[in-house]
This record gives C-alpha cells, structure tokens and sequence, in this order.
C-alpha cells in the first residue's frame, strides 16, 4: 500500500482506517514536498452510469461548499481539493496537527461543569458559523472535533453530508437523531449530537457507554434519562442540555444562537460578582417603607398571597415537566406541596418527575401519598404501578395496575403497563391479553405492539411477532421514535434469519 501514486501526485504514506465503502489514507502531494494531507476514498455503492451522474454531479457541488467553508473559517478543516477517479470520489484534506476531542473526555473523569460550558460555547460558535451558511454537519461526535496545538482551539472536521451522499452510509449512530435517520437532517440535528458530547464530557462516558445510554429512555416519552442525584451539575446546565437533546427535533432548541444565549447567562449568574452593598440610610428608608406597606395590606393579603403562589408553582411546575425539566419541576411541586400539604394532584406529578429522573423510590412514595389523599386516584395507582416496576417489585405493580384499570378501565397505558409486568412474572399468556386490550384502546400504540411481538416470539409463534414487529416500526418511525425504530429493525432481522 505504501507509496501507491493516487491519480498521478498524491503517495499514500498510510493507511488510517477502512470502512465499509469508505478507506482514509495519509498522503503526501509529491509536487509539494513534506506537505502531508487527509486522503477520503467513498466509494459509490451504485454502477448505474444515471446515478453516477447524479452522484457526480451532488459530490462536486457540496465539496464546493465546504472547501469555500474552510477557506472562509480557519476552525473548519481545508478541503484542499476533490476529484472523482475510476467512479470512486476522493477528498484531499488539510491534516490537523492535533488529538481529537474524544482524549480529553476520559471515562469515569467528569469534566467541571464551566469547562463543559466552555467546550459547548466554543462548539456552538463553529456551528453558528454554518448553520448561517445553509450547512449541517450531520456526523457531529468527539472524533470529528480535533484540538490544535498550535492554538489549542477546536476545529470541526469530517462533515458527513459528502461521505452520506456517495455512500449512503449514516455517520455515528450514538450520535444521530431520528429525523436524520429517516433521510430529513435538520440544523439542530447538530445540536442534538453536541447534546449527547456534553452529557458524555459532564458524566465521562465512553461512546459504548454513550450507545447505552441512548436505550435508556423513557417508556412513554421517548426522552433520554441520563440525570441522576449522583451527577454533579446545576438545573440550569441540566435544563439546557435537556432541551439540546429532545426526541421531537420541533421541541428542541431550534438555533444555535438560543443555546449561545442561555449559556451566556448561565455563565454570567455563576461568576458575576456580589452586589455592593446599599449605603445604609437607603437600607434604614426601604426597612421602614417595607414595614408600612406590611402594616397596610395586612393579613388578608398574606392570605391571598398564598393562595396565588400555590397555583402558580404548581402551573409553573407543570410547564417544567411538560418541557422535559424533570428536576425544577420537581422543585415547584415542592414548594407547591409546603404551601398545601394536601394537594394530592401535585404529590402526583412530582412523583411522575421522579420516575422520569429515575428515582423510583420517591416516586413511589409521592404516589402512595397521593393515594392516601384520593383513594380514588386512579392516575396515582397507574403512576406508583411504574415506580413498583422501576424497583423490581412486579407483584406489587400488577396490583397496582389492576386498581387503576378498576377505577379507569379506558386507559391503554394501564393495560400496558400490567403487560410488562406480567411479562417478568412469566405470565405471557395474561400478558397477550393486556397488550391487546392496550391496542384496542389505541391503535396508534408502538409499544404495545411491540412488546406484543416480543411475547408472541416468546410462545413460538414467529409470524405473529413478526407481524407485530413490523406494525410497530411503522409507527415508530412514523411517529419518529428513533430507539423504537433502531430496536425494532434489529428484532425483525433476527427473527428473519
């Protein structure tokens, strides 16, 4: 391989790696002595002399862009030059002296929480650059972002709409929301990718550590649970990160500049420097003010302020949790519950916003409060049933759901929910008949189909799962659930074989 001649003046020094379709040498221009480059090799995986044209014609025209990106931003690897021979398509790169971003997030080694809002601003402020350019990177992941030595700043390489384009090879899949999957990337595709980075660099996990993570989502809303009382970052950070990262690419940030500005903030409220002090004549005058204004409104006003603070912490924690801001919704339903103690409804949802931080046990708990409040809860039943489940304690979770299917018999996730456990106890075939009771409440229900599949291969009936794998990644990627689909394909394939 050594000293092979591409196209007449570029000599392979070696080989870095080789993928399907794809091989990335270290070349040196043979014109231009000691001056080594990054050599792309994508191979086509069409022979159609039309889609060749087609391919042809694509490849030089986004290989144009990114060349006049580089030119433009010296933070964006050089496109030297690009040329297509023999129907295979090159790409000549500038070669970086540098370490990719991936050495510096160190498994089981947690980056402060201000270096992972540095990385972050100095990401985003790359991806400003061409986003405003009309471009996605579409293959964002610690690889693809090398530190310079000669700087120390960071530089985005590897764009993968050009490796895509001629391949039809999808980048790292850790990294890589459903819309893109499904062939329609959206500019914060990016920012769903540079999400899962700061949750990698502020955690110190591996990108098989990163892979794993991404199954742990939640049942019902699909989002990713990586938060936990363990991890040493603020709600402000976590809020941040959480809208970077949602599964609906349309409830996610929807520019680079809102994630700039909210970092913004956050970086000046945590460093900006004490107030001075009120001269004290002013501090004597707004001490006896604050004291009349008291005396006037008295104690119908505390009264009445009391009333208004319980409902708009409880709202205001609703729209957190709707927003999937799991921890300071359960800090408004806190302070909900301190106000009124009997507010069995906010015992309910703060415990719905444990389960979704994975704290099962004071999720179970506010639920048996709840009930204890409203017996007749059937939600409170339904809610501690998942928490039962969350823990290990299947039996407790049947009779949970059995409860709220008593008090509610219209609710498919109920129906659900008592099928997942009584897969675990063994009782498939009282399982079938809750998951098909959860489909005949609501048709559109992925899951349910899903798991129906999987207790139907379970009693060797092979056609009936497959039938049921294949509805349910219908609906998964109809209703763009990216672990479903990713999950379900793998099912199909291996009842296939």
């Amino acid at each position: 391989m050594d000293d092979q001649i591409l196209v007449t003046h570029y000599r392979i020094l070696k080989l870095l790696y080789t993928e399907e379709s794809v091989k990335t040498y270290i070349v040196e221009d043979i014109t231009i002595p000691q001056q080594q480059f990054i050599i792309k090799q994508l191979s086509p995986e069409t022979s159609n002399p039309q889609n060749l044209d087609w391919l042809r014609h694509s490849f030089f025209k986004e290989a144009k862009v990114l060349q006049q990106l580089g030119r433009e931003n010296d933070r964006i690897q050089k496109i030297v030059a690009y040329f297509e021979a023999d129907e295979e398509f090159y790409l000549v790169q500038e070669l970086i002296d540098g370490h990719e971003l991936a050495e510096e997030i160190l498994v089981g080694f947690p980056l402060r929480e201000d270096q992972v809002i540095n990385l972050l601003l100095e990401i985003l402020d790359i991806l400003f650059f061409i986003h405003h350019r009309n471009v996605i990177h579409q293959d964002i992941h610690p690889a693809s972002i090398i530190r310079r030595y000669s700087d120390n700043r960071l530089v985005l390489v590897d764009f993968g709409s050009v490796q895509e384009m001629v391949t039809t090879i999808v980048g790292n899949l850790e990294y890589i929301p459903l819309e893109q999957l499904q062939g329609q990337p959206q500019y914060n595709s990016d920012i769903y990718a540079l999400g899962l980075i700061a949750i990698a660099a502020i955690m110190g996990l591996s990108e098989d550590e990163i892979s794993r993570l991404q199954s742990q989502k939640n049942l019902l809303t699909g989002e990713i649970i990586w938060h936990d009382r363990t991890i040493k970052v603020s709600q402000e950070l976590t809020k941040i990160i959480n809208q970077m990262i949602r599964f609906d690419y349309r409830k996610r940030y929807q520019s680079v500049t809102e994630i700039i500005n909210d970092l913004q903030q956050l970086k000046n409220y945590q460093y900006q420097p004490q107030k001075l002090q009120f001269p004290r004549f002013r501090l004597i005058f707004i001490g006896i003010t604050s004291l009349l204004v008291a005396l006037i409104i008295g104690h119908f006003g505390q009264w009445l302020r009391h009333i208004n603070n319980e409902q708009i912490l409880y709202q205001e924690g609703i729209s957190e949790y709707q927003q999937g801001n799991y921890q300071e919704s359960v800090d408004n339903f806190t302070q909900t519950i301190k106000i009124n103690p009997q507010n069995y409804v906010a015992y309910n949802h703060r415990g719905d916003a444990f389960y979704r931080l994975g704290d099962y046990e004071k999720a179970q708990a506010d639920s048996s409060k709840a009930i204890a409040l409203n017996p007749q809860d059937a939600n409170a039943y339904h809610d501690r049933g998942f928490a039962h489940f969350g823990l290990g304690k299947y039996k407790e979770a049947i009779a949970d759901y059995t409860k709220a299917i008593k008090l509610n018999s219209q609710n498919p996730y109920a129906y659900y929910g008592r099928g997942l456990a009584r897969v675990k106890v063994k009782d498939y075939q009282a399982a079938m008949r809750d998951f098909n009771q959860a489909i005949a409440l609501n048709p559109s229900y992925g899951l349910a189909y899903y798991h129906r599949g999987l207790v139907n291969a379970q009693l060797g009936k092979q056609k009936a799962a497959l039938i049921d794998f294949k509805k349910a990644e219908q609906l998964f990627q109809e209703q763009g659930d990216k672990s479903g689909y990713n999950k379900i394909t793998q099912e199909i394939k291996a009842l296939q074989k």
